[in-house]
């Protein structure tokens, strides 16, 4: 069966995963699958169905996954309760690099902004930074994800065609050049209320490690650290102020067993890796301060030859040896 036909057939006939062997054709396990099944899928649509979704499919330039396929992310398949099958626009590689899902509430504060920004920004340049494309702190990791250089997930709670919320659509276009969205719901699939608790266990499973960066106590991202934890991956949480509504869900996480989250480096030292740092760059006025200094001149010496105050080249030289251009015993 292609993953068209088991996308269909398990949505429509509401067959799992175990009662489908992949070696059998559609007629061939329809014949020996439970009748009561197979009559809701034949009514549902059918054949008619599949056309449809492969249709579909063709017209979004998407792609299907089946869980048997070599493309199926292997995290996920350990996950829990994966999908049958993946449905994916854009780069679809991108499903096989270390990621870590970055999760929060869809109301945050200026802090919950701000840590959300600072973390993903260096986290970006080591991990494919997944997240559910909802408004909030999901909209802020994929933005700067993608602002930083670095590769994004969006995971939706809608077929992959379909963008929600709308307003996010500008986000959704980058995301698809850039990186790539995946869905395990049908193609044209309109958004759904239970379809996000849903969403949230792809979100986990992709991951190594789930982070939350700012939620309430009943906030879909407890929901997303729920499937992490129950799957054996790391969870993450950033603690905020004891009387703060938006910090009630991280402060309760690291109640629970969370890793504190308060540096990249948190992350980044849990999985053994270090810190990259940016080369140096010279500024205009250091660059001239550093010629000088080349030459042998003192501090008076080039403030002299520039016509500067020793004060302002003593500042420039503090700057530079910071940087690692000059060094002073």
């Amino acid at each position: 069966m292609t993953p068209v036909e088991l996308a269909v057939l398990s949505t429509y006939g509401h067959f799992s995963r175990e009662e489908i062997e992949r070696e059998l054709s559609l007629e061939a396990f329809l014949r020996n699958a439970d009748p009561k099944k197979a009559e809701r899928f034949l009514k549902m649509g059918g054949l008619e169905k599949i056309e449809e979704q492969e249709e579909l499919l063709k017209k979004a330039g998407a792609k299907a996954l089946s869980f048997w396929d070599e493309g199926y992310p292997e995290l996920l398949r350990n996950g829990v309760h994966p999908p049958l099958v993946l449905f994916v626009i854009g780069n679809a590689n991108l499903l096989k690099e270390p990621s870590i899902s970055v999760v929060g509430t869809r109301k945050p504060t200026s802090y919950g902004v701000k840590v959300t920004r600072e973390f993903v920004s260096e986290l970006s340049k080591y991990f494919v930074v997944v997240s559910g494309m909802a408004y909030g702190i999901d909209a802020v990791a994929h933005e700067v994800s993608l602002e930083s250089g670095g590769k994004t997930v969006a995971v939706l709670g809608t077929g992959v065609d379909v963008v929600y919320p709308k307003t996010n659509e500008k986000l959704y276009r980058k995301i698809t050049e850039k990186g790539c969205v995946v869905s395990e719901f049908l193609m044209g699939t309109g958004p759904k209320k239970h379809h996000f608790p849903a969403r949230n266990r792809i979100v986990a499973g992709l991951s190594v490690a789930t982070l939350v960066m700012e939620a309430p106590e009943k906030s879909g991202a407890l929901i997303t650290a729920n499937f992490a934890a129950d799957a054996g991956r790391d969870v993450f949480a950033v603690p905020g102020d004891v009387d703060r509504i938006t910090s009630e869900g991280t402060n309760g996480l690291i109640k629970s067993g969370a890793y504190p989250l308060t540096d990249p480096r948190d992350v980044l030292e849990r999985y053994g890796l270090r810190v990259r740092r940016e080369e140096p760059q010279l500024e205009g006025e250091e660059e001239v301060v550093l010629e000088a200094l080349k030459e042998g001149k003192s501090l008076e010496e080039v403030a002299e030859t520039l016509g500067w105050e020793v004060q302002r080249v003593l500042s420039i030289v503090s700057a530079l040896e910071l940087k690692g251009f000059v060094r002073f015993s």
